[in-house]
């Protein structure tokens, strides 16, 4: 028979007993059994939001319950949509992080980190998610420790459109996949490849990527990754126009996160069940579906998944006819973007606006939505963005005069002067038809007061010199402020 040691005291007894239940957290967490990993975490810690008992576990110890903890709260608090898990998950991170560091254990503070980034990237912070990454794979030594977080980190770049550098990303991880045994590391790194294909339009390599994450996942019993596979085999489809054969997958998806109690999932795969319903012009279902997805994303701190059901949502509106609607739900996913700092996503949203509702939108608020997008891809726009801005920009023109009017009033100018000729034509308009008001100016343009004064006494304080109403001097007070 094999002697164990037996621990001397009560307080070495609670030391070991808490590496065990961090040991099998960490088991299960990876399998993506979070309300297991959360059971067996039951004697240290009761609920998001209360810090574990760790205070009394040695440096070690603790460093290992506080990462644990930190992970699994951010994990949960993305699947449930908890507000404010994520700030709780960080501070735990960041605490584990530093007793890590001290204890010069840099796999582990690697490993920490990571978990630390994605909580970053599930507020919207996708910079600081982004510093995280890259000061976590320079602490790395393992090739497991390496893999995951060049995977994770490619998660940041597919959600902020950056598919190219996720691509990167993952050709730098793949040198390090012959090392690795785990399967469910295997069926993560397969699994983001092929988001990468899908959104880069390249089908065929998707499900080539599909199928071996699903063949990883199953060896590894990870039935919530399975799931989110089925939902990404569902969008393919739906891309494919193969609608029909894409709700079975999504419905088989949206089944396993209702069981495992994943409420930010099941939203996720009704936003991708709501294209679907657009799609098959069933605008209702589409509205639900869609309508439930935001109920639940709005509850948490995704911005970026938020952002994209609403561009979702505004186009369903579009297709079913109720257009303010869908205009509220376009800017709003623009303000979302750009409030989590991805102004790439706040254009597409104004572009998308432009492109599914430009026969409906006034001349005013078209290009309203036309300065707004190209603001947001600022000096650094890629051709593609370019030769977009231009379609949106003949649309707006189009809408401002007939095209034989057009021609004669042309300044013959580059892009940029003949948008800022035209924008300076509707803003002396609008001040024109309301006798000078940079308020209500401003709101007949879907300006902010602010903004239009901004654009007064800037780029237009010549050319609108007179256009507007003088400001009025206030009367000071006949009474005196004190004795």
């Amino acid at each position: 028979m094999k002697l164990t040691k037996r621990p001397r005291d009560k307080r070495e007894f609670r030391a070991l007993s808490a590496r065990r239940a961090c040991e099998r957290a960490r088991e299960l967490e990876r399998a993506g059994d979070y309300e297991g990993a959360r059971s067996a975490l039951a004697k240290l810690w009761s609920k998001i939001g209360e810090r574990p008992a760790v205070d009394e576990l040695p440096p070690e110890t603790r460093a290992e319950a506080l990462w644990r903890v930190g992970a699994l709260s951010g994990w949960l608090g993305s699947a449930k949509q908890i507000p404010g898990a994520q700030g709780f998950a960080r501070d735990l991170l960041t605490e584990s992080v530093t007793l890590f560091e001290s204890l010069k254990q840099r796999d582990k503070r690697a490993e920490a980190m990571t978990d630390l980034a994605l909580c970053y990237w599930r507020s919207g912070a996708q910079d600081d998610g982004r510093a995280f990454f890259r000061q976590a794979l320079e602490t790395a030594q393992t090739a497991q420790t390496k893999l995951r977080i060049l995977t994770n980190a490619s998660i940041v770049e597919v959600y902020s459109g950056r598919h190219g550098d996720a691509l990167a990303l993952l050709n730098d991880a793949a040198v390090f996949l012959e090392e690795v045994k785990d399967e469910a590391s295997h069926g993560c790194y397969h699994s983001e490849r092929g988001l990468v294909y899908r959104n880069l339009g390249n089908v065929d390599e998707a499900l080539i990527e599909y199928s071996a994450a699903s063949m990883h996942f199953a060896n590894a019993g990870h039935v919530r990754y399975l799931a989110r596979v089925e939902n990404n085999i569902g969008f393919i489809l739906l891309g494919l126009g193969r609608t029909t054969e894409a709700l079975p997958h999504l419905d088989k998806a949206r089944a396993i996160f209702v069981s495992l109690k994943d409420s930010g999932s099941v939203a996720q795969v009704n936003e991708t069940r709501a294209r679907v319903f657009l799609a098959e012009k069933r605008f209702a279902e589409a509205e639900h579906a869609i309508l439930n997805a935001i109920t639940v994303l709005e509850q948490a701190d995704d911005a970026l998944v938020l952002a994209e059901a609403l561009r979702t949502q505004g186009s369903i509106f579009v297709g079913s006819g109720k257009y303010d609607s869908a205009g509220k739900s376009f800017q709003r996913a623009s303000d979302v973007s750009a409030a989590a700092g991805e102004s790439h996503l706040a254009a597409e949203a104004q572009l998308r606006m432009i492109e599914e509702m430009g026969e409906v939108l006034s001349r005013e608020k078209l290009l309203a939505a036309y300065s707004s997008a190209d603001e947001y891809v600022g000096d650094h726009a890629s051709q593609l963005d370019q030769e977009r801005l231009r379609r949106c920009l003949r649309m707006v023109i189009t809408k401002i005069k007939n095209l034989k009017n057009l021609e004669e009033e042309r300044i013959g100018g580059t892009l940029a002067d003949e948008k800022l000729h035209y924008e300076a034509r509707l803003i002396k308009r609008a001040l024109e038809q309301e006798n000078g008001s940079v308020t209500r100016a401003a709101r007949l343009l879907g300006l902010t007061h602010q903004g239009l004064t901004n654009i007064l006494d800037g780029r237009h304080s010549k050319s609108l010199a007179g256009a507007r109403r003088p400001k009025r001097r206030r009367r000071k007070s006949i009474f005196r402020k004190g004795f």
